[in-house]
């Protein structure tokens, strides 16, 4: 095997290693959603930032898929002209989807016409948090761009020269309040998102980061043993 050859094999794993990781980003994002929007239409509370998207389209009266867009597509372009070096295709990629993936999965549990008992929307909250960790641990396991969210607690934690930990306990503080003052849903599984969310989130990337890796670099060399 020649140089030429060798360098044209890794050209061609990059690009389509980078499409494998837009892909599972795509995927990672409408698992997110769907639980999102499961969590919201089962009355038992979700995560700060999605009580925060469910409070303000009660305010706003747009759908909380669309609240959730518009507000993240805001906090993008604010993130562009303070730093645009936070945003990648990620950060685009989760524009589009989450939103759609939210009201998505609202739909779907609606039709499903699950009985409105507690029993019942605790198991579909517990599902939905199952997909939100596994979600958010394989978006952040493709890396290939970070949250709006995420980008503006670095950006605001460099600014006013806080740790990155105390803005975002800040920022899940406020979003949680205000979302809960205009009428979002807090209860046991905002909970459970606080408290245990993390660790999970954090196992899961874990488990997904080593997954991917393997993939990509078994996907390579397979191809460098067959030239």
């Amino acid at each position: 095997m020649n140089i030429n050859n060798l360098k044209g094999i890794i050209s061609r794993h990059l690009t389509k290693a980078f499409g494998i990781k837009i892909l599972i980003c795509s995927l990672s994002l409408m698992l997110l959603g769907l639980g999102c929007g499961i969590n919201v239409i089962t009355s038992q509370g979700a995560d700060p930032i999605t009580v925060f998207y469910e409070g303000l389209s009660k305010v706003t009266k747009f759908s909380v898929g669309s609240v959730a867009g518009m507000l993240n597509a805001g906090l993008v372009a604010l993130v562009f002209f303070i730093n645009r070096k936070y945003i990648h295709i990620g950060t685009v990629i989760y524009i589009f989807i989450l939103g759609t993936f939210i009201n998505l999965g609202m739909w779907i549990y609606s039709i499903l016409q699950v009985p409105q008992v507690f029993v019942w929307q605790i198991i579909f909250s517990l599902v939905g948090c199952i997909f939100c960790f596994i979600g958010l641990g394989g978006f952040m396991a493709v890396d290939i761009g970070i949250d709006p969210w995420t980008a503006v607690a670095v950006i605001f934690s460099k600014r006013i020269n806080k740790s990155f930990r105390m803005v975002k306990i800040f920022l899940d503080a406020f979003t949680l309040l205000f979302g809960w003052l205009m009428g979002g849903r807090v209860g046991i599984i905002t909970i459970v998102c606080v408290f245990v969310g993390g660790p999970i989130i954090q196992k899961s990337y874990e488990l997904l980061d080593k997954s991917f890796s393997k993939m990509l670099k078994s996907n390579c060399k397979s191809q460098i043993k067959n030239t």
